[in-house]
């Protein structure tokens, strides 16, 4: 009996610790606090320690070498004379990176040919489109002066290939190439001047030949048709550095004929003060000075007056002078002459008239006589 209650209690035990165990497992279970996390202290900034920058010689020679070529590019732009200051703050910043390169201090020498290469690119960007428009306007000036001589009509072919390089040139100018446009400028001012030149030589030589200036100095004349007519080979080569040299040819040309006009106006003037004297001398012979004053001044007035031009070296207006005196004389002369003829028409009528009286009174005498006897 006892055994049996004992076995009975040990079961009542284990229920009762079986049922507990199954009442905790229904309920859920109360969670735990979450944990405050804490603040994140902020991170300590170290200052920044500049690091030493290890420059090779070779890119510090490289540095130089186009500071130095840029420097000659600017020079040979002629960027001294367009924007001086800048071109001087370059050339400045260059020097100072020049120095510290000689004297071995590394980071002063590239960073002062840096900032010289920066002044230069800059000094070069600036510059370039001021020169196109600068060679521009060259070129637009020589084309005026081209026109003024005639040389659009009358040398078609250089001015054609004027306009066409400028045209040219233009275009790259608004294609922001302004650089590439500077040589079509410069080549549109040459066949411009080419075209004014020719056609200033060429109305030269034509006034000499209808002047017939060339036997008066035939050794100028000779010369400066040698020179106008060798622009024409320099031109049909198709090469600028030729064609610039027939500028040359023709600045000797016009020169030449210059001398040959001026020898032959001299000559000229010479030759219509010696006719304009005969014709005064001639007038004078005759009393023009007093039978028509007033022509015969007038002529005189003229015949000073290219006096004074020939004093002056004026000789196309001299000579212009002493035609029309001589002219003035010769009219002087007619008239002075046609009073002295019927002068002359009016004594010898008188005189016939008073012949042909005393012969009637000659006639009469006898009859008179008779009658009175």
């Amino acid at each position: 009996m006892t055994r049996v209650k004992k076995l009975f209690n040990s079961i009542a035990i284990i229920t009762f610790s079986l049922a507990v165990l199954a009442s905790c497992a229904s309920k859920p279970k109360t969670p735990a606090p979450e944990p405050v996390p804490e603040p994140t202290p902020a991170p300590v900034v170290q200052p920044a320690v500049e690091q030493p920058q290890t420059v090779k010689q070779e890119d510090l020679d490289k540095l130089l070498a186009e500071a130095k070529e840029l420097k000659k590019k600017a020079f040979d732009l002629k960027l001294f004379e367009v924007l001086p200051d800048d071109y001087k703050a370059a050339d400045a910043l260059l020097a100072t990176g020049q120095k510290a390169y000689d004297d071995k201090d590394v980071p002063a020498a590239k960073k002062g040919l840096d900032a010289a290469i920066a002044a230069y690119k800059d000094l070069i960007a600036k510059g370039i489109v001021d020169i196109a428009a600068a060679k521009r306007k060259e070129a637009e000036d020589m084309k005026a002066i081209a026109i003024k001589a005639g040389a659009d009509s009358s040398q078609t072919e250089r001015f054609g290939a004027g306009d066409g390089a400028f045209d040219a040139a233009a275009a790259l100018v608004d294609e922001k190439k302004a650089e590439e446009a500077i040589p079509g400028f410069e080549r549109a001012r040459l066949y411009y001047e080419l075209a004014w030149k020719r056609s200033s030589a060429g109305d030269l030589r034509q006034t000499i030949e209808d002047r017939d200036f060339a036997k008066w100095d035939s050794g100028n004349y000779q010369l400066a048709d040698t020179k106008y007519q060798s622009e024409e080979g320099f031109w049909a080569s198709e090469k600028d550095e030729d064609r610039a040299a027939g500028v040359d040819a023709l600045d000797e040309a016009i020169l030449r004929f210059n001398l040959v006009i001026q020898k032959g106006r001299e000559m000229a003037v010479g030759v219509a003060k010696e006719k304009t004297d005969d014709s005064k001398l001639r007038s004078e012979e005759i009393k023009a000075d007093v039978a028509v004053k007033d022509m015969y001044e007038s002529a005189l007035e003229l015949y000073n007056e290219g006096s004074n031009q020939l004093a002056a070296k004026e000789y196309e207006t001299a000579s212009d002078a002493y035609d029309r005196a001589g002219s003035a004389f010769e009219e002087a002369y007619a008239a002075a002459a046609d009073k002295r003829a019927k002068a002359q028409e009016a004594i010898q009528a008188a005189e016939e008239a008073t012949a042909e009286s005393q012969r009637k009174a000659e006639e009469a005498d006898p009859l008179l006589q008779n009658a009175a006897r």
